[in-house]
């Protein structure tokens, strides 16, 4: 499973190389920028709780074939990914007159790949020429990663010891995920528009099954070909 996520890639590209496909076709390419959040569900022997992490970074790439088979329908291919959504904790104590410092971070990261079809107003029909609305969405594969640091620190009668380790630890498997948007034409040849999207994937990391469902907000910058 480890090379699974280039396959929705190669059956994209093979699908653009029929050169009657291309040619008879409108081809976008898209650079996307934006934040996602959603607190990933863990259990771990049979206990369940969820991260309470940070706002992230989202980062894509995309390309899309316009009027495929019909006029309104979009397919595309995007690159995803989710960072910087980190979990961090810490906690204190004192035992036998010492002073027990602990910290915990986690430090996820997701990159998915995605085989996208979308609902797109492409001749500008329904608001304005220069608009064009649409809701959609895709399936693929998602590699996710994490990178956890702990440590602990003991003071003993002003005397501070230390201790610290971390790890890392990666899954692959299959994503989904459903958007909605709407691009504005600035030239005939570039545009930009915003998406918001709900994005799912499961994973096994260090031994604990982990569910990410995360909301991303998107500004994207696109060219027509």
């Amino acid at each position: 499973m480890k090379y699974n996520y280039l396959l929705p890639a190669l059956f994209f590209v093979a699908f653009a190389a029929n050169t009657h496909f291309v040619q008879a076709k409108d081809i976008r390419a898209e650079f996307e920028l934006g934040f996602h959040g959603g607190d990933p569900e863990v259990e771990f022997a049979g206990v369940t709780d969820d991260l309470d992490t940070d706002t992230g970074l989202a980062l894509g790439l995309g390309l899309w074939v316009d009027n495929a088979f019909h006029e309104n329908l979009s397919l595309g291919l995007q690159y995803l990914r989710l960072q910087d959504s980190d979990y961090s904790e810490t906690a204190s104590a004192t035992f036998l007159n010492a002073t027990l410092t602990g910290f915990l971070d986690i430090d996820p990261e997701i990159d998915a790949f995605l085989v996208n079809a979308a609902l797109r107003d492409n001749k500008g029909k329904l608001f304005n020429a220069k608009f064009h609305p649409y809701i959609g969405g895709g399936i693929g594969f998602a590699k996710s990663s994490a990178d956890i640091s702990a440590g602990v620190t003991v003071t003993v009668n002003g005397t501070t010891f230390q201790a610290t380790g971390s790890a890392d630890d990666s899954d692959t498997n299959f994503a989904g995920q459903v958007f909605l948007g709407g691009d504005y034409d600035i030239t005939d040849r570039v545009y930009i528009g915003a998406r918001g999207s709900y994005f799912l994937t499961d994973a096994t990391l260090f031994s604990a099954d982990v569910e990410f469902r995360n909301f991303s907000g998107l500004a994207v910058l696109g060219a027509r070909f």
